[in-house]
């Protein structure tokens, strides 16, 4: 046991000894989260388990209908940290945003999914088929195309068809095979390989082995506003990294985890399916984040760019002062 889990393992009891009293006089740490997010589920951990406190601040979440929302808060000052995707930092810098990615939250874990039955076995065979993506900017299938394009000479959006669908859609779509595949989130990987409703060909990760890139790099990622305090960065990031290995060492069938089910923090049509979501979610949990890591970040993002362009990735170039590892906690 590490000394880190082991002292989380602690924080439940110290917490309960403290009534979190402490926490009114500890700087406060405002959390911009998207709803339904899986940011939410971190943040509700920190409160249940005390880990903000024992790090000597106190993280206050609040849910915002979307992403331009917790934009909006980052901006105004109402929050110091959010979650966005890995070019959200550069983004948010073209719209004179002052922010920095200063930490990964996610890996990129979810793949390519197709009907059970599907002659599709590897992504050469995915040439002339129909695939369903969240959007055309969706990364993970400009990390497909990033692999087709150079790896197995075609592009799916040219020498196929690629549709946009919603989630419950693209379940539904490869379920009655009527797309030869599907890019959905990561969670809807684990439910539709949990229901029997298809099967993953290739995760994202492995994508990006094949690209020639670690396959560790975050699909998403923790960014803070410049001007908020550095120590408090890195008291947040010891929480943040503390948590997640508490949760990461929870089993499936803890009360915690059926406690995100009854606060609505996420929601399914079988709570059955819960425990495959869990087992996803472990494995997209972030690993080092390095100086390396952010020259493999610049190299994908400049990758993408060629391929999809500034007006379906949103930015002209990818700036390498987007993201640092001076509030690393480790």
């Amino acid at each position: 046991m590490t000394k880190g889990l082991a002292r989380n393992l602690l924080a439940l009891a110290i917490a309960s000894t403290l009534g979190f009293a402490a926490a009114q006089n500890l700087p406060r740490v405002n959390a911009a989260m998207e709803a339904v997010g899986t940011f939410s589920w971190i943040v509700h951990a920190m409160d249940t388990f005390g880990i903000d406190v024992l790090n000597g601040i106190d993280v206050v979440g609040t849910t915002y209908a979307s992403k331009q929302a917790t934009e909006i808060a980052l901006r105004s000052g109402d929050a110091d940290v959010t979650v966005d995707d890995f070019l959200g930092a550069v983004i948010m810098r073209g719209n004179d945003v002052q922010v920095t990615a200063i930490y990964p939250f996610a890996k990129a874990v979810g793949g390519l999914v197709v009907p059970v039955d599907s002659d599709v076995q590897s992504i050469a065979d995915l040439r002339g088929t129909t695939i369903a993506a969240g959007s055309l900017r969706d990364k993970s299938l400009l990390i497909l195309r990033a692999l087709t394009i150079s790896q197995y000479g075609f592009d799916p959006q040219v020498d196929g068809e690629v549709i946009a669908a919603a989630p419950p859609l693209m379940i539904q779509l490869v379920s009655n095979g009527e797309v030869g595949g599907a890019l959905p989130f990561w969670h809807f990987v684990a439910r539709i390989e949990a229901a029997g409703d298809g099967r993953e060909v290739m995760a994202v990760t492995g994508m990006l082995e094949e690209l020639g890139l670690p396959s560790d790099l975050p699909i998403l990622m923790i960014l803070a506003r410049d001007d908020f305090d550095a120590e408090l960065k890195r008291a947040f990031l010891s929480a943040f990294v503390e948590t997640v290995e508490l949760m990461k060492s929870l089993p499936s069938d803890d009360a915690f985890w059926q406690s995100i089910l009854d606060l609505g923090l996420y929601s399914l049509p079988d709570a059955s399916l819960f425990p495959a979501v869990i087992e996803r979610w472990k494995q997209g949990t972030p690993d080092a984040w390095t100086e390396d890591s952010i020259d493999a970040m610049v190299a994908l993002s400049q990758s993408l760019l060629d391929i999809g362009g500034p007006e379906v990735l949103g930015v002209e170039s990818v700036p390498r002062d987007a993201y640092t590892t001076a509030f690393n906690p480790r």
